[in-house]
């Protein structure tokens, strides 16, 4: 398979991958008023999802052991979708937390699979793709929110628009992920560092060559998290905006992300990852707290797509780096960071609702902009690491 058919293949895995959590982001409101959910349940019943995730980066790395890469995206991403079935289901508040794991646990699979796949397929054809793999993703969310918002804006209801959209998104997700490479085993194992004994343990927690790296990116993810899960549920009590606003507000922030996600690999090539990530931490801290207390819709707007540049291309650096850090296998570094990383990602909504149940939601979001920081004082984390300095695989 030529190079460039096999990065537009990795591509559309990761639009398939997103465009389910943009269907969920505009139905968000609905589900909380079908369910009478405040502030603080819906944040407790959203972190059923990165408890659902850990235990899907726990189990993943001995998953694609057996699976293989290419296996395992084709398995996991039409599983996605269809649980996320189960959400729209849901007639109480346990039913709810239930679905969420499920699909907590899901994601976790697919999103290691995928960004694994993405990091090998990079490292052989020596050509920077990972943040364009993140563009798609961002593309993807982009889809569904602006084609959930739709939906919602027409009055029609989570349980249609979900039984329908989903399975015809886990068919795509499947068809595009039966087209990756078939890589022999022989091979794929050596990319993934298997072991002389040919067995992998479960997930380990992350070297000491790369746990600053793996917190690096928290920041950023609690931000691009939060926007995820509660900037519909903002938008529409405190801005008091309709259903398609909603959505193209998300849609904002979501098309930045691509944008600078699709420049990506150029820009850093050309200014290097550190400065990359330097000005990100900044941009996504001014960008979340300028959204968090904008005074109007437009100030919203251009909070929403501050934040979406901030956070475009750091967790995608993160990965490459992981990948390519010496010591562990690439499969092994990529899920230690995806767990630390995208558990943040994931537990910062169910963290906003309860601060906002508190203190309102404008103070439980501008309370993440000193977080975001985190990203920029520890950018240096994405520079290369000698084998020398790394740990040793144990």
């Amino acid at each position: 398979m030529r190079a460039h058919s096999v990065a537009i293949t990795i591509f559309l895995v990761f639009f398939f991958e997103s465009s389910v959590l943009g269907q969920w982001i505009p139905r968000i409101p609905d589900i909380k008023t079908a369910l009478a959910l405040s502030d603080a349940t819906l944040g407790l019943a959203l972190l059923a999802l990165p408890l659902g995730t850990l235990l899907g980066f726990s189990v993943v790395g001995k998953v694609i052991e057996h699976y293989g890469l290419r296996n395992s995206c084709r398995l996991f991403l039409p599983l996605w979708a269809l649980l996320f079935i189960g959400p729209a289901l849901a007639q109480t508040f346990t039913q709810l937390c239930i679905a969420l794991f499920l699909c907590g646990a899901a994601v976790g699979m697919i999103e290691t699979a995928m960004n694994t796949e993405a990091a090998r397929i990079e490292k052989d054809s020596g050509e920077r793709l990972m943040s364009r793999c993140h563009g798609f993703w961002s593309l993807g969310t982009m889809f569904g929110a602006l084609m959930g918002g739709a939906l919602a804006q027409w009055n029609v209801s989570v349980i249609m628009h979900f039984t329908i959209a989903m399975p015809v998104i886990a068919v795509c997700g499947y068809l595009v992920a039966t087209a990756l490479p078939v890589v022999n085993s022989h091979s794929e194992s050596n990319d993934l560092g298997e072991e002389e004994e040919g067995r992998s343990q479960l997930f380990r927690w992350p070297a000491r060559s790369i746990l600053l790296l793996c917190i690096m990116p928290l920041g950023i993810m609690m931000v691009e998290g939060a926007f995820i899960d509660w900037s519909a549920v903002f938008m529409r009590e405190v801005m008091s905006a309709e259903p398609l606003l909603i959505g193209i507000t998300y849609s904002a922030f979501s098309l930045i992300m691509a944008i600078v996600r699709l420049s990506g690999d150029s820009l850093a090539t050309r200014y290097g990852d550190l400065t990359i990530v330097r000005v990100s931490g900044i941009a996504s801290t001014v960008g979340i707290t300028l959204f968090a207390l904008s005074p109007s819709i437009p100030w919203a707007f251009i909070g929403a797509a501050l934040s979406g540049a901030g956070v475009a291309i750091v967790f995608p650096l993160a990965v490459t780096a992981a990948a390519n850090r010496p010591g562990r296998s690439s499969a092994d570094n990529v899920a230690a960071l995806n767990m630390i990383a995208f558990s943040a990602f994931m537990v910062a909504p169910p963290i906003i609702g309860f601060i906002s149940e508190l203190l309102g939601l404008r103070i439980a979001l501008v309370l993440l902009g000193p977080v975001a920081l985190l990203t920029y004082l520890l950018a240096k984390e994405v520079e290369a690491v000698s084998a020398e300095e790394a740990e040793p695989a144990k």
